[in-house]
């Protein structure tokens, strides 16, 4: 392998733990190389707690895509790396101290305590909204009407453009390139539009349910003789003081109260011919996706 440097990018928890696992197969095989860090999951206080510590090579955490240029022509720099490096240590020596001094977490409560304080509620004043419609409904909607609702910081953001829309399209600075990135960003979506190529969709489903201890039971039908499905949840089990120890189950009618409650749940897709729709795309370089 000829790479001057490897990058790790995590975008859900678990990847925490794999990056950590990479900077000691490194150090195991006896990289040198710098590693970079980066993702939505990550942070400078993660990378100088649990990465670099174990791994002799330079270690860099990178908060955004627009910072990445500036670090690795740091790295790269006959005249750059060896200060660039020095100082980034001494940070991460000082982040580690900080974190070091943090007071450590209440310890939990048992279970059963966090148990015995539940959300208290009365159930008996209180009668749950009747579900008029039970079952799964498949539902469908237009990109033309999607894309009224588009929240475009978010979008902008995740190309590493910072900036409130619609401000962002005249900022000093990103305003040129958030314009030409927005313009492309419509284009695509009236091809989409135009052309069908794309068929969002979803279901939607409602269910009698009723609380049974911290899960929630889920009948087939309004005789609620029928288990279809448990949906099993947490407790907060740190120590509360004035405040109960929620579980989303809470939220349920109990099954002892008589109560007759509901359940909702419901899945998206922006469409199943995503696939075939985007293979065109990469070949012609129109679409960079991420793969995590």
């Amino acid at each position: 392998m000829n790479a001057d440097l490897i990058g790790l990018s995590g975008l859900i928890t678990p990847s925490l733990d794999e990056m950590v696992n990479v900077a000691k197969e490194m150090e195991r095989q006896g990289f040198t190389i710098p590693l970079l860090i980066g993702g939505a999951t990550t942070s400078k206080t993660h990378t100088a707690v649990k990465i670099e510590q174990n791994y002799s090579g330079p270690t860099v955490y990178v908060q955004n895509a627009s910072r990445t240029v500036g670090v690795v022509a740091a790295l790269l720099s006959d005249t750059q790396r060896d200060d660039f490096v020095a100082r980034t240590r001494k940070e991460y020596e000082t982040v580690r101290i900080q974190h070091g001094r943090k007071k450590p977490r209440t310890p939990p409560v048992t279970l059963e305590a966090a148990r015995d304080n539940d959300f208290a509620f009365d159930w008996q004043a209180y009668t749950p909204p009747v579900a008029h419609r039970l079952g799964v409904q498949e539902v469908e909607a237009s990109i033309e009407t999607l894309r009224n609702y588009i929240d475009w910081t978010p979008f902008f953001m995740t190309w590493s453009l910072a900036g409130k829309y619609p401000r962002i399209l005249e900022d000093e600075v990103v305003g040129v390139e958030a314009q030409r990135l927005f313009k492309d960003a419509n284009d695509m979506l009236d091809k989409l539009s135009a052309e069908k190529t794309l068929n969002p969709r979803g279901v939607v489903g409602l269910f009698p349910a009723n609380r049974v201890g911290d899960d929630i039971e889920i009948y087939r039908d309004e005789t609620r003789t029928h288990v279809i499905n448990v949906s099993h949840h947490l407790r907060q089990q740190t120590e509360k003081t004035g405040f109960a120890n929620y579980c989303l189950a809470d939220f349920v009618a109990p099954k002892l109260s008589g109560k007759a409650d509901y359940i909702g749940a419901f899945a998206v897709t922006g469409g199943l011919e995503r696939t075939h729709w985007l293979m065109p795309l990469k070949r012609s370089t129109m679409i960079t996706t991420k793969s995590w």
